[in-house]
């Protein structure tokens, strides 16, 4: 409130008519829809101070010690603004943090589904050319055996990687079901020695022929490295 010792040309006077003036033109008034129905409500306080603020004033101090005049409603107004109107830009800027929130969420929240969609599409892939080098003949370790070191320790990388995927979740029902397949046959061939037996080997090329796990891990590494695109 406005002391009763305030002078016309006092600079806090002169800042509440500034404020006043900016109450007094919606024009100027943020864009803000919840800014603006704070303001419209002070605006329509103030209009209501200056139809009865100095009638209310002598009620409430007779005495020469508050000898207020109409400045009471000017004031009570400027004071009101100065404290809804910082409220509501502070309401404003904390909106505008909320949206930047959500959005670096939603960023978030995609590059991570990419990335597993590249883990399985990787892991198809792979998994479709251990396959193919596992039809190719070999060199012998020795007579009856083939040498197979190199598969079974892709087999061995490929188990671990496919035990993190069913950990995280497959992008698509059907590439669940491959990995479940392919995960069978790739603990086979990890629990193998390297040097195998030609009949065990030919046991294991026929697992994955019947069912059908070459074609079916490298149509789904097509078909998420399309979806990762």
């Amino acid at each position: 409130m406005t002391s009763p010792d305030l002078q016309p040309s006092d600079p806090r006077l002169q800042d509440e008519a500034r404020a006043f003036d900016f109450l007094e033109q919606p024009e100027s008034w943020p864009e803000d829809p919840a800014v603006q129905a704070e303001l419209a409500a002070l605006l329509e306080l103030h209009l209501a101070l200056g139809a009865h603020g100095p009638a209310l004033a002598a009620e409430l101090a007779p005495t020469p010690r508050a000898r207020w005049t109409s400045s009471w409603s000017l004031a009570a107004a400027a004071v009101l603004l100065v404290a809804l109107v910082p409220a509501g830009i502070t309401w404003q800027r904390t909106r505008s943090l909320q949206a930047q929130a959500r959005d670096t969420a939603r960023l978030e929240l995609v590059a991570q589904k990419r990335s597993q969609t590249r883990a399985w599409g990787a892991f198809f892939q792979q998994s479709s050319t251990l396959l193919q080098d596992f039809e190719q003949n070999p060199t012998l370790c020795r007579k009856g055996e083939e040498d197979r070191r190199q598969e079974r320790e892709m087999a061995v990388t490929l188990l671990e990687a496919s035990h993190q995927l069913a950990a995280q979740g497959a992008p698509i029902k059907e590439a669940e079901a491959i990995r479940a397949s392919l995960h069978t046959w790739l603990s086979e061939v990890a629990l193998e020695d390297s040097c195998l037996p030609v009949e065990r080997a030919r046991e294991l090329r026929q697992w994955a022929a019947a069912n059908n796990l070459e074609t079916q891990a490298e149509r789904m590494g097509r078909r998420l490295k399309g979806a990762d695109a």
